[in-house]
């Protein structure tokens, strides 16, 4: 199942891809006072969408999976709301 999440960075359109690579750059310029170069980002980048990756797969599955439960009851609800009474044959003798 990893494998299904692995290689999300290449799954990132490029040009968000590099917005993201300037925010980390710029945000460890600020917070850690490193001054990281594009490639370095990038790796960076990379290894944190491999860490975290399996998990952010699985939660989004979760979330997916709850949200189609959720409008499965409401079809439910909507079917069982238009189902009418079937046909009943009288009792002999009524």
């Amino acid at each position: 199942m990893a494998d299904k999440a692995r290689g999300l960075s290449e799954r990132i359109d490029a040009r968000r891809r590099r917005a993201m690579v300037r925010e980390l750059q710029a945000w460890l310029l600020k917070e850690r006072d490193e001054d990281v170069g594009e490639l370095a980002a990038g790796f960076l980048l990379d290894f944190v969408l491999d860490l975290a990756g399996p998990d952010l797969y699985n939660a989004a599955l979760t979330d997916a999976a709850k949200a189609f439960r959720e409008h499965a009851d409401i079809v439910d609800a909507e079917i069982a709301s238009l189902t009418q009474d079937t046909f009943k044959p009288r009792e002999a003798g009524e």
